[in-house]
């Protein structure tokens, strides 16, 4: 009678490390998230999504998405990079009434640091407006954040949006043309 020889085989199992994700120096290092990964370099480029209310411990803030990319890990440690900022679109339509009227645009920026950023604002007027009235409103927030982002880092400027200080000097610059009712920033991403 022959022999059967069984071969059995084993199956190795990569060790996986925990990495913890943080948001940038600017919003605290606070921690988005975590995740076990067996290479440390598989994990730069990906992304989080989050939203504002979770990192900033604001409710006010609960209608906005923010999208981190990791560009870094070291020791266990992802540090990120704020990709995207987005308005949840239910919060923009609420704003938008009867005789009021909605103005938006699309542009890239170059900031103090070199990086295409790519702005689209929301602005809404108390009243109806002409349509040169509107295009007015459009160049002059063209320039405005243009000299903004041109003065300040991509960091500088998103920590200032965060807060919502931009929107609220933005508006008030922009309602000597006409009253305006709301000016956010309906997406600002990188390029």
């Amino acid at each position: 009678m022959a022999k059967i020889s069984v071969k059995s085989k084993v199956k190795k199992v990569k060790r996986k490390f925990p990495v913890e994700i943080v948001a940038p120096e600017f919003l605290n290092s606070k921690k988005i998230g975590s995740s076990n990964v067996t290479d440390l370099n598989t994990l730069v480029g990906k992304t989080v999504k989050q939203s504002m209310m979770y990192v900033t411990g604001s409710v006010k803030n609960q209608n906005v998405r923010l999208t981190f990319k990791v560009s870094e890990v070291n020791s266990g440690l992802a540090k990120t990079q704020l990709s995207m900022y987005q308005q949840i679109p239910y919060y923009l339509g609420r704003h938008v009434k009867a005789n009021s009227n909605l103005i938006e645009d699309s542009f890239v920026v170059k900031s103090k640091d070199g990086l295409n950023v790519r702005v689209k604002p929301f602005i809404v007027t108390k009243q109806a407006a002409s349509g040169l009235v509107k295009s007015v409103i459009r160049t002059e927030t063209i320039k405005i954040i243009a000299n903004e982002l041109a003065a300040k880092t991509y960091d500088e400027f998103m920590n200032e949006v965060i807060g919502g200080k931009i929107q609220i000097g933005f508006r008030n610059t922009l309602k000597t043309i006409l009253p305006l009712k709301a000016f956010e920033f309906k997406k600002i991403s990188l390029e």
